[in-house]
């Protein structure tokens, strides 16, 4: 794994760099209509002021489409090469093994090593981990901008942010283990559904349908029970984000109208959006 690594080294640079551009491109389109609200109507140059605004608007947008496109062509490229690669060393591997260690493994272990392991790689690196690292790039973006628009209220926002994202991360960290155990009963449904039909003569010459078909329920059964769990779980702190999110966009108003008003309208916009936002990328 390690000498993949190295191989792929200036790749996963620049998927590091893709990702820094283009959540800071997706934080940014807020603090220019912030921009936009302060700006006094009274001027001479408000129409070119404004048409400035919009110019830079729409150019962040098209420039984020463009970065989130290459981005997501260049991941997916890399990631498959990667897969590739592990694919080959393992089959290279199994080629290698002595006739001894053939006996210690059957062959819906091998197969579901070089097969659903490998699709699994693809699901963490892809699914987990890229969407782990771009939501936490996002959030610190929006806390930054948030605190360049006002600190005061920065800091409501912010500590309405870090009360969400633990109550994310403990819930998560729940979730994994629900996850984890499901792959493991789907590695145990693929092991024993492989060893039937490789031995599917002995079960009609021993006449083990029944037994066999109950033993493929129980372990069907038992997978449901736990994504029913892992349903409930996931769906369970919603509402509770949801009210902590409620109770900061108070506080935020509050703090605005009746203990700062001196704030610009722009400035509360802001921090509202980016308050009420950051429920996006922790979902």
């Amino acid at each position: 794994m390690k000498e993949i690594i190295k191989k792929y080294i200036k790749a996963i640079i620049i998927i590091s760099v893709l990702l820094l551009i283009c959540d800071f491109l997706s934080a940014l389109p807020p603090y220019i209509i912030k921009k936009v609200v302060d700006i006094d109507f009274g001027r001479d140059d408000i129409i070119n002021t404004i048409l400035f605004f919009i110019c830079i608007y729409t150019s962040i947008h098209l420039a984020r489409v463009i970065f989130k496109y290459i981005r997501d062509v260049f991941i997916n490229t890399t990631i498959c090469k990667i897969l590739k690669d592990i694919r080959e060393k393992l089959f290279n591997k199994i080629l290698n093994f002595k006739m001894i260690t053939f006996n210690k493994y059957n062959s819906s272990e091998l197969y579901t090593r070089l097969t659903s392991d490998v699709d699994n790689l693809f699901d963490l690196f892809f699914g987990f981990l890229y969407n782990i690292v771009s939501n936490i790039l996002y959030i610190v973006f929006m806390i930054i901008m948030m605190f360049v628009a006002n600190i005061n209220l920065a800091v409501i926002g912010a500590i309405t942010i870090c009360i969400i994202s633990l109550i994310v991360y403990k819930f998560t960290k729940i979730l994994g283990n629900l996850d984890n155990e499901i792959l493991k009963k789907r590695d145990r449904e693929n092991k024993e559904f492989s060893e039937i039909y490789n031995k599917n003569k002995l079960t009609y010459l021993f006449k083990l349908q029944n037994k066999n078909i109950n033993k493929m329920n129980d372990l069907f059964y038992s997978e449901l029970k736990i994504r029913k769990k892992y349903i409930f779980i996931h769906h369970f702190p919603y509402w509770i984000i949801a009210m902590i999110q409620a109770i900061g966009i108070y506080a935020i108003i509050y703090y605005a109208l009746n203990i700062d008003v001196t704030i610009s309208l722009g400035s509360i916009y802001l921090v509202l959006y980016y308050t009420k936002e950051c429920k996006s990328p922790l979902e």
